[in-house]
């Protein structure tokens, strides 16, 4: 089964949001063992958090989750990316320009509903439907 790279906001929907369509859908990735996390997404995540207990809380339901190490030539790759971009007169956040790189690299799919992944045709999108 295709790994999935799972993106901040959807993270912020799945702890704030229990009752959700997407709590339930990260709830089956969860359990099919496809999910797969990245530093600069756990940083994120963690990043929006104000209170220190509940960050401990989501970074330990967290810390079991399949880890990706981000590599030399994935951050190169980003930056590839990104200069194609900036070309087009586009600019995305870093993280997204690494979850794409690692996406295309490794054949994974993002879930997501941020509209930047958009800009790249190669990254497959998970849809939950």
């Amino acid at each position: 089964m295709t790994k999935v790279l799972i993106d901040t906001c959807m993270w912020a929907a799945y702890f704030n949001r229990p009752q959700s369509a997407v709590t339930h859908a990260i709830d089956n990735l969860l359990d099919d063992n496809r999910v797969v996390l990245i530093g600069p997404v756990l940083t994120e995540v963690l990043l929006g958090i104000k209170n220190p207990h509940r960050a401990d809380y989501v970074a330990s339901q967290l810390e079991g989750v399949q880890w990706e190490v981000v590599r030399w030539q994935d951050w190169k790759y980003a930056a590839e990316l990104g200069r194609q971009l900036a070309a087009r007169h586009e600019k995305i956040p870093l993280t997204d320009l690494a979850m794409s790189a690692i996406a295309i690299d490794r054949d994974f799919e993002v879930y997501t509903d941020d509209p930047h992944f958009d800009l790249f045709p190669a990254v497959k999108r998970f849809r939950s439907d």
